[in-house]
């Protein structure tokens, strides 16, 4: 096989498929990264190939089918299938590349050379998607999901070769179902592990889940025997009403309550769940179970292995406050996850690894989330004209918006490249004044939001350790810390009910525009923090182009946004 590979990483299938994404990578580097949700505007991207992800990969860089030596899946899916006992959808390649590239149907016909579709084990793409962009020139290994072909996890270690596990972990053991489980279990939908995650913090953990054992080699689930998958790809059913079958025979089941209230300015009716005092133990005893569970698991791995750096992927692994106390409580010294840790990710995990087999090593750190759709102050334009929109370009737009924030106003941000994560990172935000406590509960509300879920600060990363207790760097907000105690009362609306903080740590050298904001801000009113929230509203993914952008302030509370080079402001005509 040639050298400097083009290589098309993709996740998204048909069937029992979610978090559809593509990853493209040339000449050892990375090109682009993208989520197929954010173009057919469906959050999670269930059951579908990443088409528009794939499509705007190619053009970005004025590529074509062509061009592309292989495409990698991270999944091994002709071996679940055949595990499964179904018979496999594709025969050959040119199927799969049709499904994949149908924008590209004429030349997969005419090409005599297509590219060699490869598969990579599951909990090998996650691996690799941490490890080998993490930095460490060693590390331990840490993957943790709901499932991935025939496991629900592994600890591993890599010396900067191959990605050795030597514990898996059976998909019965899953952790990422048991948190499904538990979010199903007080109405939650399964996928609201976040939510779960933020309503913990109102209860406290006085349940015990004794199916969770923890021993010196890992941990099991004692109760549940082994599930067939025949004729399925996952065992997600049957392990999900493993635990919530357990929960019913122990806890109440109690009615769902919920409020509605209508908003004059949308005129939209908001919906709200109420969640229960014992929905709220509930919460925060699963919290705390899977927190003993993942700090057992890095103790047991960095023991087993002598290397306290950890690369940590899976689902599992956006769990923030479990992430925050694996460094507080010196459970490791150093700890990686990319920013796009559950299934998005293994596009990017599956790329890397074939970067890696063919001889291409050394990818440098991922230390920003910045690989997505941008446009040129000329498109946005060419937009606001075309909507009518009235806007005034500015020669400073962080400054513009550091004055707004600062005296309260709501602004939406979009600049730059998009953001691979769940997580706004400073380029598809929501930015407003978090000293202001009352734009906890505004924003919330703007958001459709429930009003015991926080809201996140992102701060100037060498001012972190003045407000967040054992802070360290935190590039993609998936570390939780206290707020320092004396600093709580100045930042209000960042402080969950618990003391925390999600923060983003902000650096000049690879978010200079959003450091400036940052900084601006600083300097009017001495806070070295903005909130910043997903610029989205209602449940829809983060706004990926101008129209979206302009729709969504139009339809919503937000007062400002700064767009590119340009200033729009509700209420001004031209």
């Amino acid at each position: 096989m040639k050298k400097n590979l083009t290589i098309l990483g993709v996740n998204g299938w048909k069937t029992q498929g979610h978090d559809a994404s593509a990853c493209l990578i040339k000449d050892n580097q990375i090109l682009s990264f993208v989520e197929e949700e954010r173009f057919i505007r469906k959050r999670y991207a269930f059951d579908v190939f990443p088409i528009h992800a794939i499509k705007y990969c190619l053009e970005q860089h004025n590529l074509t089918i062509g061009d592309i030596d292989v495409v990698v899946y991270g999944w091994d899916k002709p071996g679940l299938y055949k595990a499964a006992g179904l018979k496999y959808p594709f025969p050959n390649d040119k199927g799969l590349l049709k499904e994949l590239f149908p924008f590209n149907l004429s030349e997969i016909n005419d090409l005599k050379r297509l590219p060699k579709i490869q598969y990579v084990p599951h909990h090998i793409a996650h691996a690799a998607s941490a490890f080998r962009v993490s930095g460490f020139d060693k590390s331990s290994i840490l993957v943790l999901d709901g499932q991935g072909e025939f496991g629900s996890g592994a600890l591993g270690y890599s010396d900067g070769g191959q990605i050795e596990f030597f514990k898996t972990f059976p998909i019965e053991y899953s952790l990422g179902y048991f948190i499904e489980a538990a979010c199903t279990f007080i109405g939650l939908r399964s996928s609201d592990a976040g939510k779960l995650m933020g309503l913990a913090a109102h209860g406290k953990p006085v349940y015990e889940f004794p199916e969770i054992v923890l021993d010196n080699t890992g941990y099991s689930i004692v109760g549940l025997d082994s599930v067939e998958q025949k004729g399925q790809l996952d065992k997600q059913k049957p392990i999900q009403e493993f635990w919530l079958n357990s929960f019913s025979k122990r806890f109440p089941k109690e009615k769902i309550d919920k409020k509605f209230s209508f908003s004059k300015k949308t005129g939209k009716v908001q919906e709200e769940l109420l969640l229960s005092q014992f929905s709220k133990d509930f919460a925060a005893s699963v919290q705390k179970a899977l927190e003993n569970t993942v700090l057992h698991l890095v103790s047991v791995l960095v023991q087993k292995t002598g290397n306290r750096n950890v690369a940590y992927s899976g689902g599992v692994a956006l769990n923030c406050i479990a992430n925050g106390r694996i460094l507080t409580e010196k459970y490791a010294d150093s700890l990686y996850i990319q920013p796009a840790a559950n299934d998005a990710g293994v596009s990017l995990g599956a790329a890397l690894e074939v970067a890696y087999e063919n001889g291409e090593a050394g990818f440098p750190k991922m230390d920003h989330s910045y690989w997505g759709v941008s446009y040129s102050d000329e498109e946005i334009e060419e937009e606001l004209q075309r909507l009518k929109i009235p806007h005034t370009q500015v020669s400073d737009i962080a400054l513009k918006t550091a004055r707004a924030v600062a005296d309260g106003k709501i602004v939406g941000w979009f600049q730059g490249r998009m953001e691979i994560g769940p997580r706004a990172l400073g380029s598809r935000s929501i930015v407003a004044n978090p000293s202001i406590s009352e734009m906890h509960r505004t924003l919330n509300v703007i958001k459709s939001r429930e009003q015991w879920r926080p809201l996140a600060p992102s701060v100037i990363g060498n001012r972190a350790k003045e407000y967040f207790d054992d802070a360290c760097d935190s590039p993609f907000m998936l570390l939780t810390h206290y707020v320092t105690k004396n600093k709580r009362a100045e930042v209000p609306a960042i402080v969950h009910v618990d003391g925390t903080a999600r923060y983003q740590s902000v650096y000049k050298h690879n978010s200079p525009l959003y450091y400036r904001l940052i900084e601006e801000f600083n300097k009017l009113t001495g806070i070295p923090i903005v909130l910043d929230t997903s610029f989205n509203i209602g449940g829809e993914p983060i706004v990926t182009t101008p129209e979206q952008a302009i729709k969504t302030l139009y339809t919503s509370e937000i007062d400002c946004l700064a767009i590119g080079s340009y200033w729009v402001e509700k209420g001004r005509t031209i």
